[in-house]
């Protein structure tokens, strides 16, 4: 009886109640939407028509070529005809390198973008932890079920939109 009594009060005590909380943040979401995200995103988008520009230039000075060339295949000697597409070949070859080196250059800017967005980030979210008692914070595209009163994102994305403006962020760049 004792053994069963000493059982039953073991059971019911194991339940621990604490403070700290457990909350998520949408960290894409942040980077996406918020005032220095979205500022770091149309320069982005300007610079990829800058690059669409000139490789459109490229693209039709190659379509130009190629057309010549179909067009005076039958009057010209085969020699020629060779020079002209070993000349296609080569814009061809440098529109391919240009397109990779843009793509290239395209997303190490996105990187760098991310990386100054996530370093202004990383104060203001530590700062909220603080503040809130708040025992760890998880990613929200690691979560498979959570209550919405868990999800940090508006109010990080508050604090960071009131930094970007308060330390001008925005006219830096």
């Amino acid at each position: 009886m004792r053994l069963l009594i000493i059982l039953i009060f073991l059971l019911k005590t194991t339940y621990a109640f604490s403070t700290e909380k457990v909350v998520f943040l949408d960290i894409q979401f942040i980077i996406d939407n918020s005032k220095l995200g979205m500022f770091y995103k149309n320069k982005l988008l300007n610079i990829n028509d800058e690059n669409k520009t000139k490789l459109i230039s490229q693209q039709k000075k190659i379509k130009s070529e190629e057309n010549e060339i179909n067009k005076q295949k039958n009057i010209l000697k085969k020699e020629e005809i060779d020079n002209k597409i070993k000349k296609l070949n080569q814009l061809l070859n440098k529109y391919q390198k240009d397109l990779k080196e843009n793509n290239k250059k395209l997303s190490e800017e996105k990187k760098k973008y991310t990386k100054i967005i996530l370093e202004k980030l990383n104060p203001i979210v530590s700062k909220f932890v603080q503040d809130n008692n708040i025992l760890i914070v998880l990613d929200k595209k690691n979560i498979l079920v959570g209550s919405k009163t868990l999800d940090i994102t508006e109010d990080i994305l508050k604090k960071l939109n009131k930094f970007t403006i308060d330390k001008d962020l925005l006219n830096e760049n």
